[in-house]
């Protein structure tokens, strides 16, 4: 499969040349002209002679070997003027680190130079061969490279390479006019490539094959090609048979190992077009989707010596199913279509931060931050009598757009200032009680609310507190056959309350710029956390929850947490209709008796009783080496309804071959869902190729058969 060995020959350039040396070879006196064998340690041949009156010394079917190094040819000459050893007819030079073999090779021990030509060098797998191989002061230059899957042959698999470099200074490999070869025929070219050493990959390559019932027998490629040892480059090409072709760059950089460089960036962006020929679906929102349909999808980190931050993400589509359609391997990597960027600064004792938020599609509404600055005071000491102060203040403009062909909603668009200051006096009891009383003040103003009205502020007062306990008990209860060598027990009961005085102020007219995202979460209850002033509604609130732990130790696997239980709820007192709001109960329970499984549930209960809104249960096993397997289920009972169930394992066959296997199942529609099965193959001390077939299918009946090839580099 060409795929599969590519990625063996390319790997392998870096590998063999990285682990070139030139030993230097004592170079032999002078010897006068005789017939007999020459006094010189090391060499030994068939016969012997002299030219250029006694100055070069010949030996027939010899050997020459010194410090480590052995050279054997059907001829040897020995320059005694310049050092110079040349070589002619079947010629072996070995190293510690290489091993040609060639018709000819000049090696020059002053200057520490070998220069080889049409050699043979490599191992079981890989065998390279070339029309020149020139290596002095630990610098490599290779002219006409090939690289061979076993034994070269006129029908094998090669690698035709035009000139290798490798600079031993900068530890980087560089490798020119690249073409893969199958039988002789060129099947890809590559102008240009380079590497760090042998340790990081050259490509960065995944294909995907199969078909789906919509968009037909397709073929998925992605490929990078590392050009500078910050910067790789390369493309997305898809092919589907009833859609057509999809294309798009695909860029990263990455100079954290650049000494020299003041801000440190890493980053990616990836984009996909497509002139959809197919039969189009109406999306989720109910719209039928353009024939042009695209994505682009990116993220940047950059920070400087002084500690300026910069991160940033965009994922856009032209419609909501794109990536189901073409990519749905992006999925568990996307999520809300937007653009973000924020920039964060320390300043006097704090962090000053601008952070943009702006739509990036044309089907959901997005609260747009165009931008927002702001300068969070973290807590910090006030005096030397342990009070501590927190703040913030933060300008922004805010704007949110109907989405093009839903229902029609209000827009609207507001400057808002949004100030806080708080104090707080942590009190510590010795090693159990942590207590620390909250006192604070927010206010907020909008220049435009809701429905025509105009400018609107909102102060907002706070006094609560925070309490944690700590209760301890250890045992030396020992038991081998568990892996137990002693117990502890950690118990942290909390308990965390705000009364909000003008939390009802503004409800129903004030802007929602901040949205909660995930039902399965608490929001934050501390008025410096919350995002947006105008969702705070509530005049009282309250968090219990206590943190279980009971962990043990033993001499292989140190700590382990045996279990793990943590309980949390939150209420509410709604300031509007003064009626109490109870949160659901979540519960975490992680069980772990021995090094080899793991138990672990989390559910979200309703307050009250009933079944769980949420539930997510797993156990697994893994025997180190050998085999590792996992089993799951997922349910959910409120704004949507699921009930899955999955299957996950892998058996090492032996030292080269492993299998491997993933199901789910949707116990609400009776049927398989997504099932996976594959075969893992480690090649040499390296690397790691994974063949597989899958089939997925869809909420709306589409279903996927495919085939998978992934390869990675596990060992440096």
């Amino acid at each position: 499969m060409p795929g599969r060995r590519f990625w063996i020959l390319a790997a392998s350039v870096g590998l063999t040349l990285s682990g070139v040396a030139a030993d230097t070879v004592p170079v032999p006196g002078p010897v006068a002209g005789q017939a007999a064998k020459p006094d010189v340690p090391g060499l030994s041949g068939q016969s012997f002679s002299y030219e250029e009156n006694g100055k070069v010394l010949v030996a027939v079917n010899a050997s020459f070997s010194a410090n480590g190094a052995f050279l054997s040819a059907r001829l040897i000459k020995l320059d005694t003027r310049t050092g110079l050893i040349t070589a002619e007819g079947d010629v072996v030079y070995a190293t510690r680190n290489l091993r040609i073999l060639g018709e000819k090779a000049q090696l020059d021990p002053k200057n520490d130079i070998v220069i080889a030509t049409k050699v043979r060098f490599g191992r079981n797998p890989v065998y390279l061969t070339a029309d020149e191989l020139r290596i002095e002061n630990g610098d490599k230059t290779i002219k006409g490279l090939r690289m061979w899957h076993n034994e070269p042959a006129a029908s094998g698999m090669s690698l035709n390479i035009g000139s290798a470099q490798y600079t031993q200074k900068d530890d980087w490999l560089a490798l020119r006019d690249v073409r893969p070869q199958l039988a002789g025929l060129p099947f890809l070219y590559i102008p240009y490539y380079g590497q760090e050493g042998y340790q990081d990959i050259p490509y960065d390559i995944y294909l995907n094959m199969g078909s789906k019932d919509r968009q037909g027998t397709y073929l998925r490629t992605t490929t990078l090609a590392r050009q500078t040892p910050s910067l790789w480059v390369g493309a997305l090409l898809d092919f589907y048979s009833k859609s057509g072709f999809l294309v798009g760059p695909y860029l990263k950089y990455d100079n954290a190992k650049d000494q020299k460089a003041t801000t440190h960036w890493k980053g990616f962006f990836q984009a996909g077009f497509i002139n959809d020929r197919g039969d189009l679906l109406a999306d989720s929102f109910g719209r039928l989707p353009g024939r042009t349909r695209t994505f682009e999808y990116g993220e940047i980190n950059g920070r400087t010596a002084d500690g300026v931050q910069v991160a940033g993400q965009l994922f856009a589509t032209s419609d909501p199913d794109f990536v189901r359609d073409f990519r749905p391997n992006l999925s568990g990597r996307t999520g809300t279509p937007q653009l973000n960027l924020e920039v964060t600064k320390p300043w006097n004792g704090g962090l000053l931060s601008a952070n943009l938020v702006a739509k990036a599609d044309n089907y959901q509404e997005v609260a747009q931050k165009l931008p927002e600055v702001r300068f969070d005071l973290t807590e910090t000491a006030l005096g030397e009598h342990g009070l501590r102060q927190r703040g913030f203040a933060a300008l922004a403009y805010l704007n949110a757009q109907p989405a093009a062909g839903i229902a029609p909603t209000i827009a609207w668009s507001t400057a808002r200032l949004d100030l806080y200051y708080g104090l707080s006096y942590p009190l510590v009891a010795g090693d159990w009680l942590t207590f620390k009383p909250v006192i604070g003040a927010r206010a907020t103003d909008w220049s435009s609310a809701l429905n025509g009205l105009g400018n609107q502020t909102k102060v907002m007062g706070q006094v609560g507190f925070d309490v944690e306990g700590l209760f301890t008990g250890s045992w030396a209860l020992i038991a081998k056959k568990w892996s137990i060598d002693g117990m502890r027990h950690s118990l942290r009961p909390i308990v965390q309350y705000r009364y909000l005085p003008g939390a009802e102020q503004g409800a129903g007219v004030l802007p929602l710029a901040d949205r909660a995202v995930a039902l399965s979460a608490f929001q934050e209850l501390d008025l410096a956390d919350r995002p947006d002033a105008a969702s705070v509604t509530a005049r009282q609130a309250a968090r219990l929850g206590v943190r279980n732990t009971l962990a043990t130790r033993d001499t292989v696997n140190g700590t382990r947490d045996l279990l793990r239980f943590d309980v949390f709820t939150n209420w509410e007192q709604d300031a509007v209709t003064g009626t109490g709001n109870k949160s659901d109960v979540q519960a975490h329970l992680s069980l772990t008796p021995a090094p080899w499984v793991n138990i672990d549930s989390y559910q979200r209960l309703p307050n009250g009783g009933g079944a769980a809104h949420e539930s997510l249960n797993s156990i697994s096993f893994n025997s180190g080496d050998f085999w590792k397997a996992s089993f799951g289920w997922y349910q959910l009972r409120q704004a949507e309804v699921a009930n899955q169930l999955w299957l996950t394992g892998e058996i090492r066959l032996n030292s080269v071959y492993s299998g491997v296997i993933t199901t789910n199942y949707d116990a609400l529609t009776n049927q398989s869902i997504y099932q996976s099965i594959g075969l893992v193959q480690r090649i040499g001390n390296s690397w790691e190729v994974e063949y597989g077939f899958q089939k997925k299918v869809s909420a709306f009946g589409d279903s996927a058969l495919g085939f998978h090839l992934r390869a990675r580099l596990f060992k440096f």
